[in-house]
């Protein structure tokens, strides 16, 4: 039977289940710096696609204006949502290719102005 503190800590230590548990515990922050790890690149991974996606509907959308095609208020409206996705990608992520957008934000949020302020400046006159 062991009878002290010691011979009980030697027991432990000798049979090495102390060295097996921080192996575990090790193994598992690892696993789990590595998962969050894989998250934090998947994340940026679809940060990186919404942005592109946004670019792509800010340059059709314009596109589309210059053609004369008919559009409604609340397709302007998400348009000027993706160009605030975009710019706010290209904000935080300066090596991500920007400029290819910058005329095409300016046009439509002109022409957002013209269609949709200038009627309330008219009607309230």
């Amino acid at each position: 039977m062991i009878s002290s503190a010691k011979e009980i800590i030697l027991a432990i230590l000798g049979g090495g289940a102390i060295f097996s548990f921080i192996q575990y515990l090790l193994n598992r922050w690892d696993s789990k710096r590595g998962i969050e790890k894989k998250l934090d690149t998947l994340s940026d991974s679809f940060d990186q696609y919404k942005a592109t996606q946004a670019r792509t509907h800010i340059l059709r959308f314009s596109d589309e204006l210059h053609n004369d095609m008919y559009h409604s208020k609340d397709y302007f409206t998400q348009t000027i949502a993706d160009i605030d996705t975009y710019e706010n990608y290209c904000d935080k992520h300066p090596e991500f290719a920007n400029g290819l957008t910058v005329m095409a934000s300016e046009y439509i949020k002109e022409e957002y102005k013209k269609r949709y302020f200038n009627d309330v400046e008219e009607n309230s006159k």
